[in-house]
């Protein structure tokens, strides 16, 4: 009885995805690096609290700085899910749920958000949704998130 509550237990774990037992930083994906040279000027990461113990799956990573007297940011949020059609079922809807306007982006699909001022990118199983820019929504651009996510995208 023990033998075989020890397999299931052991079959169990291995059924899990991979990608719920690794670590994942999204900020080791989305360097400081890619952001400036997007931007086009010096970004700051986020600060880390040295007493504080960095979660094991971080999924948004945040570059802030300034550009022409206005305060930008650079943001990656990163979500994988169970498969490839899950991903392209929950990728479709959104894309009808915003205003959309399609992007080209070698070996991905892509759409913007005007509504939102996001970039929507889906490769595989990932789906990484990205701002640079201003605050307002409507100052974004379309450019940058585009140059973003093609780098990205060969990073996956």
């Amino acid at each position: 009885m023990r033998i075989a509550l020890k397999l299931v237990t052991l079959v169990a774990f291995a059924a899990l995805p991979a990608h719920a037992q690794e670590a994942f930083d999204a900020c080791h994906l989305f360097t400081q690096e890619d952001a400036e040279k997007v931007v086009g000027t010096t970004l700051a990461g986020e600060t880390a609290n040295p007493k504080a113990k960095r979660p094991k799956v971080v999924t948004t990573c945040t570059y802030t700085g300034s550009k022409d007297g206005k305060a930008i940011t650079a943001t990656a949020s990163f979500r994988t899910l169970r498969n490839n059609d899950e991903a392209g079922r929950a990728f479709d809807e959104a894309r009808l749920q915003f205003q959309t306007k399609p992007m080209l982006i070698a070996g991905a699909e892509a759409f913007w958000s005007g509504k939102t001022g996001q970039m929507h990118v889906r490769k595989g199983r990932t789906w990484i949704t990205l701002s640079v820019g201003p605050a307002k929504v409507n100052e974004r651009e379309i450019e940058q998130a585009k140059k973003l996510a093609e780098v990205l995208v060969r990073k996956l």
